[in-house]
């Protein structure tokens, strides 16, 4: 009974990795197949016309949400909070190698998961490989929005942004890694840190495509990248450990 039922949780874990990894395929194709999604959304954050055809007599419009030093202030503070996370996670870490009555008390696997997992999915693949070799533009820099590059759909590899491009989000995975932490708490605790803890998390990836940082498609596939990464690590577990 044991082993079946380890082998139940081993194939939920990887059902669930394969519906995520599936998901976020198909949400790129969509995205690469009709880009203008992307152009649509993002307009309707630009106040005024695009960019492309103006004159000086015309001028174009401009992301309004980005002028505001109380929505620039809000986005450090939810920058900040993946940063924060990890720290406590560190911290805790540290703490149950001196305490094992504190020790005892956590689930030390999974803390490391997270921390593999942030640093896999944010920091490997969207920051390193994503970010630094997809070209793609982010929408302020493109001629649709007042930039001098050509918009590129996502998925495209032939954009011309040197470093630090708009495909995928770092910060949306960030926030998307922050949902992923919520299965590491207590029951008690998860029912009162998870809203607000969601709330910043959908926040985050919402100001990235209103001050015209990212495009949707950089932001729902960053987002749920970190999701990706943290299932296939938690069916990699269940596979090796049987439990």
């Amino acid at each position: 009974m044991t082993t079946l039922s380890a082998v139940s949780n081993q194939r939920t874990y990887a059902d669930r990795f394969f519906i995520l990894a599936s998901l976020w395929a198909l949400l790129l194709s969509i995205f690469h197949a009709w880009p203008m999604i992307d152009v649509r959304i993002s307009a309707y954050f630009f106040s005024g016309p695009l960019c492309v055809g103006t004159t000086a007599a015309k001028p174009c419009g401009y992301f309004a949400l980005n002028q505001l030093p109380s929505i620039t202030a809000l986005r450090w503070f939810l920058y900040a909070l993946p940063f924060a996370a990890a720290t406590i996670i560190v911290a805790c870490l540290i703490a149950a190698r001196v305490s094992r009555q504190f020790r005892d008390r956590l689930a030390i696997r999974r803390l490391w998961l997270s921390l593999i997992s942030l640093v896999l999915g944010t920091g490997l693949i969207t920051n390193l490989i994503l970010k630094g070799h997809s070209g793609r533009p982010r929408p302020s820099g493109t001629d649709l929005f007042g930039g001098g590059n050509r918009f590129m759909p996502a998925g495209s590899f032939h954009g011309t942004c040197q470093a630090n491009c708009s495909f995928v989000s770092g910060e949306a995975s960030g926030a998307g890694w922050l949902i992923c932490l919520l299965i590491l708490l207590p029951p008690r605790y998860r029912a009162w840190i998870a809203p607000p803890a969601i709330l910043a998390s959908l926040s985050t990836a919402f100001l990235r495509v209103a001050v015209g940082a990212h495009y949707t498609s950089d932001v729902v596939l960053g987002w749920l990248l970190s999701i990706v990464i943290f299932a296939g690590l938690l069916a990699l577990e269940e596979h090796f450990t049987g439990c």
